[in-house]
């Protein structure tokens, strides 16, 4: 099975650069350092061939990151939490509704995320409302049990937010870590045998509810996982700078970054630095 990643955006809940900052990493022309909120692009092949692509969570900047990204078809969404910067896209997810001949798109999460965003999200979850131009969904719940979109099993990682539960995105040798400061024994456990993770690190220093730079590379030595690529970045870490400070299996994941791993060997794709939406 060949997973291919692509990050839409590595950036925290107020994006970089931030509305009315000067700081240096604000003000600076590497594009590395523009972060849309947090989100990933999983192209996912097994042995048929047939390529499934599962997107995991919304952000509001999910137009420009499709757009970007060229994407056309869905087989399913995948919701981590209800954080705005995290599911606040889904009206946007309309066109590919439309294209696939309105046919509802698989929506997954937690029983508690999916109540908060039907709650936000009334006019699309009420089936008798009369406004045609809306996207639907398939709502589907998720606890600890692994599900299949589409023949891919997905294996949800219950992980710890500062009051409220996460779910990490487990895909074979590849999950998805995001919007955590605890990683429970019991989940360590569950991403025994990982290789590739994207991971959470907000800053250098701790935060009350994001993981540090220091503990990120701390799950992975405890892991053991052959490459990592960090996500949810603030306005804190300039991409040059910090890279210079990490291990080798270790780097910045910046917006656009493309990533693979198939039969264990990963493989760095390139981006779309410079490309325009």
């Amino acid at each position: 099975m060949r997973i291919e990643c692509e990050l839409l955006g590595t950036g925290t809940s107020y994006g970089v650069p931030t509305i009315g900052c000067h700081c240096r990493v604000c003000v600076s022309t590497d594009p590395r350092n523009k972060r849309m909120r947090s989100s990933v692009l999983l192209t996912v092949t097994p042995d048929d061939g047939v390529a499934r692509r599962i997107l995991v969570d919304v952000t509001p900047d999910i137009r420009t990151q499709a757009l970007r990204a060229n994407v056309h078809h869905l087989d399913g969404v995948i919701l981590t939490h209800a954080h705005a910067d995290h599911c606040h896209g889904l009206d946007d997810l309309r066109a590919f509704y439309w294209r696939n001949k309105r046919q509802p798109i698989p929506l997954y999460a937690y029983p508690e995320c999916m109540a908060a965003v039907q709650r936000r999200f009334d006019y699309i979850f009420d089936l008798e409302y009369s406004y045609k131009g809306v996207v639907r969904f398939a709502p589907e719940i998720f606890e600890t049990s692994p599900f299949n979109i589409n023949g891919i099993q997905i294996v949800p990682v219950p992980l710890v937010h500062g009051p409220m539960r996460v779910a990490a995105v487990r895909v074979g040798d590849f999950a998805y870590i995001t919007d955590t400061n605890h990683v429970p024994p019991s989940s360590i456990q569950m991403l025994r045998g990982v290789r590739l993770v994207v991971l959470d690190a907000l800053r250098r220093t701790p935060h009350p509810t994001h993981l540090s730079l220091p503990e990120s590379l701390a799950i992975c030595e405890e892991l053991g996982v052959k490459r990592v690529f960090f996500t949810h970045i603030n306005h804190d870490m300039d991409h040059d700078e910090v890279s210079k400070d990490l291990p080798g299996y270790a780097a910045l994941g910046y917006d656009t970054l493309r990533i693979a791993i198939d039969h264990n060997t990963i493989t760095i794709l390139g981006d779309r630095l410079g490309e325009r939406p």
